[in-house]
């Protein structure tokens, strides 16, 4: 594999001669090489963005990986950036999951926010994800009087754990939204994937707005596969237990 990683990438981040690991989807699919990994970016902005706020963000109880600048200081060179290595695997921790997000959301109150491509198909899923609904979903939905921030879209998929370790984020990809929608996105994908028990939903119920932002974290999965077009029926069935079990939990409770 390292004849995919350019010599010149390597020397531009002052890492030498080596074998190239490949790494899974926390790292994007990068590759490691000693303590360093490499990974192709697809927004510059958005990757430099990540690096910068990383770079010095401290959350209580979870690490972040740490960004690495190139030789004249730039996080991103020829669409490759790096960052120093940390052991461990994403897992089905879903519960400590969500308390990291809330700790992550913590430290990211006044972190820069970003400059988002509305025509992105993400940011379109988010933004329909909070317009008016119809059907089952739209009957529960509430306004959220709450300020906004830099919210982490992806933090089950980027989250590493390594025995009593405290959990290690690779990376962060924004969205602009309450304080608990990286938590109530946690608390989403771990039903989406079977790695959690519906009473994860009674677990945090004290979390402010939280039905209202598992609604919205809902919405904006089901969004993304929408506009991605897929047809792949394990998908469309999680989804669907997921919005019963999510419209039955509430229905009772709102």
């Amino acid at each position: 594999m390292s004849n995919q990683l350019p010599d010149h990438i390597r020397d531009a981040f002052q890492v030498g001669i080596g074998p190239a690991e490949g790494l899974g989807g926390a790292w994007d699919h990068g590759f490691r090489v000693g303590n360093t990994v490499f990974s192709r970016v697809t927004n510059p902005e958005i990757a430099s963005w990540s690096s910068k706020v990383r770079e010095g963000l401290r959350p209580e109880g979870v690490r972040v990986v740490r960004p690495i600048r190139s030789t004249d200081g730039r996080f991103v060179v020829s669409g490759w950036r790096a960052s120093v290595y940390s052991t461990g695997e994403v897992s089905q921790r879903v519960d400590e999951t969500v308390v990291a997000a809330l700790r992550l959301a913590d430290a990211l109150v006044n972190a820069p926010k970003p400059e988002l491509e509305p025509l992105n198909l993400f940011a379109r899923a988010d933004t329909r994800a909070w317009d008016d609904q119809a059907g089952r979903i739209g009957s529960l939905l509430r306004p959220i009087d709450q300020p906004v921030q830099v919210c982490h879209a992806d933090m089950l998929a980027t989250t590493l754990y390594s025995a009593t370790q405290p959990p290690v984020v690779t990376d962060l990809v924004p969205l602009v939204r309450p304080h608990g929608f990286t938590a109530a996105l946690v608390i989403i994908d771990g039903l989406l994937l079977g790695a959690v028990d519906e009473g994860i939903l009674r677990r945090f119920s004290h979390l402010p707005d939280i039905d209202q932002l598992l609604l919205r974290a809902f919405l904006y999965r089901r969004n993304v596969q929408e506009l991605t077009g897929t047809t792949d029926q394990n998908i469309l069935s999680n989804l669907g237990r997921v919005e019963t079990t999510l419209v039955s939990y509430l229905s009772d409770t709102l």
